[in-house]
C-alpha cells in the first residue's frame, strides 16, 4: 500500500469525546484488545475519564491520526504513575490502533515515533506496552523500534 498525506494532533481534554467511536473499535477489534473491555459507553465514559486524569496531571498524552476530516488511528501513553520507586523511570503505550483500511501506510509506525521521541522529553527510560501474541502486524512494527519481548503473560480463562 502506498503512504498517504496525514497529520498527527495532539487531543485536548475536550476533544476525547470525538475518538469513542475509534476506541469501541480497537476494543472489539480481535487484533487489538484481548476481548476483556465490554464497548459500553458506560466504559467509554471510564476510559475518557482515564485519558483526561493523565493529560490534566500532565501524566500522558493522547495524540490521534487524521486524513482528510477523519480520524483513523490513536495512540495513548503515560508516565510516572508507579506507586514504587524504580531505578529507571518508565512509560507505558496503553493503546495503539489504527482502522485497518489505513494500515501499512506509516501512519502506526509514525504515531509510535512521535510517542517515544515524547516519553524521551519526558526523561523516560524504558517503555513497555502489551501486545496480543498472535498480533504479528503490531509486533513486527515494535520490534522495527527495538522492543524486545521482556515478560509472558499466562492466562487461565475459566468460563467458556
Amino acid at each position: 500500500m502506498m503512504k498517504m498525506n496525514f497529520e498527527i494532533i495532539t487531543a485536548a481534554p475536550d476533544a476525547l469525546e470525538l475518538l469513542i467511536p475509534l476506541w469501541l473499535e480497537f476494543i472489539r477489534d480481535e487484533e487489538g484488545s484481548d476481548m476483556n473491555i465490554v464497548p459500553s459507553r458506560e466504559n467509554a465514559e471510564r476510559w475518557i475519564s482515564f485519558v483526561k486524569n493523565l493529560i490534566e496531571k500532565d501524566r500522558g498524552t493522547l495524540k490521534y491520526a487524521k486524513v482528510d476530516e477523519k480520524i483513523v488511528g490513536y495512540i495513548l501513553y503515560g508516565w510516572g504513575n508507579e506507586a514504587l520507586k524504580l531505578y529507571h523511570r518508565k512509560g507505558t503505550i496503553f493503546d495503539l490502533y489504527v482502522i485497518k483500511e489505513y494500515r501499512g501506510r506509516g501512519i502506526g509506525k509514525k504515531l509510535l515515533n512521535t510517542a517515544i521521541e515524547d516519553l524521551k522529553r519526558h526523561g523516560i527510560e524504558i517503555i513497555q506496552l502489551t501486545v496480543i501474541s498472535s498480533n504479528k502486524r503490531a509486533i513486527d512494527l515494535y520490534k522495527k523500534f527495538g522492543f524486545k519481548e521482556r515478560l509472558k503473560i499466562l492466562r487461565l480463562e475459566l468460563k467458556g
